[in-house]
């Protein structure tokens, strides 16, 4: 029997699948497809939960994010990925897809000690990524992915090329993933000082030393500058 995560999640799905209506239909079935085919590969002995797509436009410098906790309209289990950059190649979504399911993993089966805080990610997460073939910063971004590796094996066998990447099929190590294109941002004269949690939630404030936690994912305010 489902839990009440999977069976909202699952109806989440299937309203996101019959809305042949909504532009993101098509990328919203070829997403979901991989999901499972990721569980499958995956995630085979320790599946993680049925998440929820969202498409929700975030910060022009994050591609993806999971949501801890439940989001506004009380649902666990959420994975958005920006809908600023759906532009990319599918492997390169798929990547970001890959990575937010790890952070579900991290949070169903690692202790709490030992999982992702803040904009660090733990080494669990970064060996679960390199354990399939992709290498990650300690920031958590995606820096090489193995042509050896499961997941470019995989999707190369489901007819998902990495075309963008120059001798990619040549190459025997790790090649560095294309950079996405960010927003010129010009600087203001405020005095304020920017401070942002894992979630993406941004706050503004004068004084030198902020102690606040987000009310969505409970994980403290780092300062960005």
């Amino acid at each position: 029997m489902r839990n009440n995560t999977d069976k909202i999640n699952m109806e989440i799905m299937e309203n996101e699948l019959s809305a042949t209506d909504w532009a993101l239909n098509s990328l919203a079935w070829e997403l979901y497809w991989w999901v499972d085919a990721f569980q499958i590969m995956f995630f085979k002995h320790q599946p993680v939960p049925i998440p929820a797509l969202t498409f929700e436009k975030t910060r022009v410098n994050t591609l993806g994010h999971y949501r801890i906790g439940r989001n506004d309209f009380a649902v666990r289990e959420q994975i958005n990925l920006n809908k600023l950059h759906l532009h990319r190649p599918l492997w390169n979504i798929l990547a970001t897809l890959l990575h937010e399911m790890v952070h579900s993993y991290e949070y169903t089966y690692i202790e709490p000690e030992k999982r992702t805080k803040s904009w660090y990610h733990s080494k669990a997460f970064r060996e679960k990524m390199e354990s399939f073939g992709i290498e990650c910063a300690n920031n958590g971004s995606h820096i090489g992915i193995s042509n050896k590796g499961r997941f470019a094996y995989i999707l190369r066998q489901h007819a998902v090329t990495f075309n963008e990447i120059p001798d990619f099929k040549m190459f025997k190590g790790a090649v560095k993933f294309f950079p996405i294109d960010t927003k010129p941002k010009t600087k203001g004269r405020s005095k304020l000082k920017k401070w942002e949690c894992p979630c993406g939630q941004i706050a503004r404030v004068g004084k030198a030393d902020f102690k606040a936690t987000c009310d969505l994912c409970s994980e403290k305010f780092e300062h960005v500058g």
